[in-house]
């Protein structure tokens, strides 16, 4: 879809609002909150912290700092950064893969040590702030859903204490395909027996195309 701007922190809080209003007439409101989607939190992190100032300050929208969470692709000067702002956010990072050889053919802006920098990066971010981090894996039939890869994925993760979200890829335009589900339930069960925390993240949103891991438009241009 190309890149055209960043958003400033007051379009981000303008968000919050909106929606937050609409909750209010059906008797809800808002409890939680993820900085994610179809754009990178810390490639805008001035913004991003600044919003999260504003929506968590008492005089402000007052959500809980722990009812936030960053998630990001990786970028690690951003990730040692957000851990020194005095922060009890949650920290989300997509891994997608075990290895370099395929993450990077994931996530072609991955370095060729992106694995184990991340891993790294995560835990510093915990040991500075005591916040548990959580490593997303877009499940994709065929790519990074085999047993071995599974095993592999419990070996890297052994012993760090951080939480596996398994996201079952949504069907979009491209040439991706979402897992059976046995396939996913088989992937969780082996990190599960190794001692790995995992859950499979629950699907929202499919039938307008805005599920979690779908992350392009329907249409190829």
């Amino acid at each position: 879809m190309g890149f055209e701007r960043n958003l400033k922190a007051e379009e981000i809080v303008a968000q919050v609002i909106h929606f937050a209003n609409l909750l209010e007439k059906r008797g809800q409101h808002i409890t939680n909150l993820v900085f994610m989607g179809m754009g990178e939190p810390l490639a805008n992190y001035d913004e991003t912290i600044r919003a999260v100032r504003l929506l968590t300050h008492p005089r402000g929208f007052g959500i809980g700092q722990r009812n936030i969470t960053i998630s990001t692709i990786g970028i690690i000067s951003g990730i040692d950064r957000l851990a020194e702002e005095d922060l009890q956010i949650g920290l989300a990072i997509s891994l997608h893969a075990p290895s370099d050889i395929l993450r990077k053919k994931l996530v072609p802006t991955a370095g060729p040590h992106s694995v184990e920098e991340l891993i790294a990066a995560g835990k510093r971010y915990f040991k500075r702030t005591g916040r548990r981090v959580t490593f997303e894996y877009a499940l994709i039939e065929g790519v990074n859903d085999s047993p071995e890869i599974a095993k592999e994925l419990a070996l890297l993760l052994e012993g760090n204490g951080s939480h596996v979200n398994l996201i079952p890829i949504n069907t979009t335009a491209g040439n991706f395909h979402r897992p059976s589900k046995k396939n996913v339930l088989d992937f969780e069960k082996i990190l599960l027996k190794s001692g790995i925390n995992c859950t499979v993240r629950v699907e929202k949103g499919s039938e307008i195309s805005a599920a979690c891991g779908q992350l392009r438009t329907d249409i190829i241009v």
